[in-house]
C-alpha cells in the first residue's frame, strides 16, 4: 500500500481496461448456448468471480482510507466520499468502510502494517468462497462474543466460522454463530457488558408508520415484557368473536398504552423544562373539521413534534383530552402571540360523562373509563 508519483502512469489503468473489456465481452455472451451441467457449473464459477471483485471493492475502500483520498479531494470522510462519488446510500458506504477494516490490512500513521480483524474470513472472501452476506454474518457473530473471551479462542472461533461458511448458507452460519456463543459462554458469566449494548431505534417507514428496532439484555427484556403483559392480554370475545389481533400487534398496542399512561400521569422527568408531551401543530379550522366544500381542496393535516404528518382526524383524537396552546402565526409562519394552555375537556365536565357512560361507548369495546378519552362529541 504505497503511493506512486503523480508523474508515473496509473498502474491500475491497464488492469481496469482489461476488466472492462472482459465485461463487454460477457455482455455479448450467448448464455443460451450452454445448458444442463455446463450452465450450472458456469453459474457457480461466475458467482465466485463476482465475489472476488466484491472483495476488490473493499481493497479500494481500504486504500482510499490509507491515502486519505477523501480528505485530499474534498475534505470528506471516506464514508462520505464513497457515498458521493459512487452514489451509495449512507448505510452501504458505512458498511464498506467497516468491512474494509475487518477484511483488508491497512497501514497506520507510523507505517506499520495493520492486519485485518478477520483474517480467515478475509482469505475465504478473497477466493470468492464467501458472499457479502456471509461476511456480515461472521462479523456480527464475532462482535457478539463477550469481551472476556480470550484472543486465542476468538481466533479459533473466527477460523471455524469462516471454514464452515464455505459449505453453508448465511442462515445456517448465523445459527452456528449463536451455538458457538453458547459454547464459549454457556451461563453468560463472561459477558458483564450486556447493558451497554442496549439499543432502541425509531426509523420512518412508509404510509405514516415508523419502524422500531431494538435489543435488550435478558434482565431488561424481562422487565419490559412484565410491564407490557398486563396490557397485551386478548380482549374478551364479543358475540363469540375472539380478539383478532396477533400477539405482536397486542404487544405494540400495549407499549403505546403504557407510554400514554405514563405521559398522562405526569410523573415523568422534565425535558427542556417541560413535562414530556406529544406535540401536534395544526390550524384551528382543520382541528375543528371545517373544510371548504370544494372537493379539489385537500383536507388539512397536522404535524407531530417529530416532523411526521398526521391526519386532521388523528390530531382531533389527540386533542380531545389534551392541553391546547393557541399560537397566532404571521404570514411567514413566525409566532406573533402564544396563549396559555387550556384543557379541551375540563375535569369537572369529564366526571359526569364517566358516571354516565361507565366505560368506552364504542360498540364491542370493554375498556374502563380510566383508559378512555372524552371528546366534545361525547357531551352531546
Amino acid at each position: 500500500m504505497s503511493s506512486a508519483s503523480p508523474c508515473d502512469p496509473d498502474p491500475l489503468e491497464d488492469l481496469l481496461g482489461l476488466m472492462e473489456a472482459v465485461a463487454d465481452r460477457f455482455d455479448r455472451a450467448e448464455l443460451w448456448r450452454s445448458s444442463g451441467p455446463a450452465l450450472a457449473d458456469a453459474t457457480e464459477r461466475y458467482e465466485r468471480v463476482v465475489r472476488r471483485f466484491e472483495f476488490g471493492r473493499l481493497r479500494f475502500a481500504a486504500e482510499c482510507a490509507v491515502q486519505d483520498v477523501a480528505g485530499q479531494e474534498a475534505g470528506l470522510t471516506t464514508e462520505a466520499f464513497l457515498q458521493e462519488r459512487l452514489r451509495l446510500s449512507p448505510g452501504e458506504a458505512k458498511g464498506r468502510v467497516r468491512s474494509a477494516q475487518e477484511l483488508v490490512g491497512s497501514v497506520n500513521l507510523s507505517g506499520e502494517i495493520v492486519e485485518p480483524e478477520l483474517p480467515a474470513t478475509a482469505a475465504a472472501a478473497a477466493e470468492g468462497a464467501l458472499s457479502v452476506e456471509h461476511v456480515g454474518v461472521i462479523a456480527k457473530a464475532m462482535k457478539k462474543l463477550p469481551p472476556a473471551v480470550g484472543v486465542r479462542e476468538r481466533a479459533d472461533a473466527e477460523q471455524f466460522l469462516a471454514e464452515q461458511s464455505r459449505d453453508m448458507d448465511p442462515r445456517r452460519v448465523r445459527v452456528l454463530g449463536r451455538r458457538l456463543h453458547a459454547v464459549l459462554d454457556p451461563d453468560g458469566s463472561l459477558d458483564e457488558d450486556k447493558p451497554t449494548r442496549r439499543e432502541l431505534v425509531f426509523r420512518p417507514d412508509v404510509g405514516g408508520m415508523d419502524y422500531v428496532r431494538g435489543r435488550l439484555d435478558s434482565e431488561a427484556s424481562a422487565t419490559v415484557q412484565a410491564a407490557l403483559s398486563a396490557f397485551a392480554q386478548p380482549e374478551p370475545a364479543v358475540n363469540g368473536v375472539p380478539d383478532s389481533r396477533s400477539g405482536s400487534r397486542r404487544m405494540a398496542d400495549a407499549l403505546v398504552e403504557l407510554c400514554g399512561r405514563a405521559l398522562a400521569d405526569g410523573d415523568l422527568p422534565a425535558v427542556g423544562g417541560e413535562k414530556p408531551q406529544v406535540t401536534v401543530t395544526i390550524t384551528l379550522d382543520d382541528l375543528r373539521g371545517k373544510h371548504s366544500d370544494d372537493r379539489s381542496v385537500r383536507p388539512g393535516t397536522g404535524t407531530l413534534g417529530t416532523g411526521a404528518a398526521i391526519t386532521a382526524e388523528a390530531a382531533r383524537r389527540i386533542a380531545c383530552n389534551a392541553d391546547v396552546i393557541p399560537i397566532v402565526l404571521g404570514s411567514q409562519s413566525e409566532p406573533l402571540d402564544i396563549g396559555r394552555a387550556t384543557r379541551t375537556i375540563p375535569t369537572s365536565i369529564r366526571r359526569p360523562v364517566v358516571a354516565r357512560d361507565i366505560g368506552c361507548v364504542h360498540p364491542g369495546c370493554t375498556a374502563p373509563a380510566a383508559w378512555c378519552h372524552t371528546s366534545r362529541e361525547a357531551l352531546g
